[in-house]
């Protein structure tokens, strides 16, 4: 039963991550879909698993525990793909975001859904976890990374 569960959800992470890169080039399809992602929070890293290598990039399974949500429903470890480069005869597809999420590592993460692709991957510092703790609504998305906005 749990292999059947793990099949699925990485047939469904393989095909929501196929329609990305198509779309990625766009910046405010990327941005849109890190704004409406279901899954918005600080996390640590747990486990970076490989499912697959390709000639544009490695597929990564990646586990987060859940430090502080700011959307709601967020499990205490929840689950996003990506991909990342990690060998010379992997290239840089045009328009594709690469991630490159590390065991042990504290990032501002979101997914589209528990299982789906990661929209936006930020290493926190201090004022990016103040702001999404106090003031999320100055958090904006580009490129795979949020940022903080000036106040009004």
């Amino acid at each position: 039963m749990k292999l059947h569960i793990i099949l699925a959800a990485f047939i469904l992470l393989t095909l929501g991550l196929s329609a990305l890169p198509a779309q990625a080039q766009d910046r405010d399809y990327l941005s849109m879909m890190a704004q409406e992602s279901e899954i918005k929070a600080i996390a640590t890293v747990s486990r970076v698993q490989v499912m697959g290598n390709n000639a544009d990039g490695t597929l990564k399974n990646v586990t987060f525990k859940n430090v502080y949500a700011i959307t709601p429903y967020v499990p205490q470890t929840f689950v996003g793909g990506c991909k990342t480069l990690e060998s010379n005869w992997q290239k840089r597809a045009e328009g594709m975001v690469y991630f490159n999420p590390k065991p042990g590592q504290k990032v501002f993460v979101t997914v589209t859904s528990n299982g789906g692709a990661i929209t936006s991957l930020t290493p926190i510092s201090a004022a990016l976890d103040h702001v999404v703790r106090n003031e999320p609504h100055r958090l904006t998305y580009a490129h795979g990374k949020a940022s903080i906005l000036p106040r009004d």
